[in-house]
Order: structure tokens, then C-alpha cells, then sequence
């Protein structure tokens, strides 16, 4: 009876450790992670051009927009093709309505 007993404590230490040695490899696998994902996330802040000083509230508020600009010369306007949009209105499978909207390039003349 006392060997049973023996037996069914160590078990239980053993369990106990089991636990705790589970519990140390999540705690090193979710700093880990956090590591990985700030250095992403720095990363790229720094290929955005946005500053390491805003909080994470004001960048989630903040929006960086990229214009581009072409120049042409005058007579090759002319020749770039124009763009027309086309939108088709359906009904999903949950009933809601959907707008698809294509865009194709036409030839200017």
C-alpha cells in the first residue's frame, strides 16, 4: 500500500515538473515570436519611411498615400490608352449585394 502510494506521489511530481517544463518552453516560444514580429514590424516601418516615435494608436490611425507622376510630352498623349470602368451588381449566397467593378483599357485615337 505505502509502495502504491510512493509510486502515485512521484507521479505526481513528475506531472508537476512535466507542467512547469511546458509552461517555461510557451513562455520562450511567445517571446519569441513577440522578437520576431517587432523586428518585422520595424522593418517595415523603416521601408515605409514612417517614424520609430508614433504609438501604436496613432499608427493604426495615420495613412501614408504614394502619388506617382508620369510626364509625357505632348504628342505622346495621343497614344496612351484610356481606361473605362464597368460595374456589375449581383446577389450573394447570404443575399447581400455585391458590386463588381472592372477596369479595361481602351486604345485612345
Amino acid at each position: 500500500m505505502w509502495a502504491l502510494l510512493a509510486q502515485l506521489l512521484i507521479a505526481l511530481v513528475l506531472l508537476a515538473f512535466f507542467l512547469v517544463s511546458c509552461q517555461n518552453v510557451m513562455h520562450i516560444v511567445r517571446g519569441s515570436v513577440r522578437f520576431l514580429l517587432t523586428h518585422a514590424h520595424r522593418e517595415l516601418d523603416k521601408e515605409l519611411g514612417e517614424s520609430p516615435g508614433l504609438a501604436d494608436d496613432e499608427e493604426a490611425l495615420s495613412a501614408r498615400v504614394v502619388r506617382r507622376r508620369v510626364l509625357v510630352k505632348g504628342n505622346e498623349v495621343l497614344h496612351l490608352p484610356g481606361e473605362q470602368v464597368t460595374e456589375e451588381q449581383f446577389t450573394d449566397d447570404q443575399g447581400n449585394i455585391v458590386t463588381k467593378k472592372d477596369r479595361t483599357s481602351t486604345p485612345n485615337h
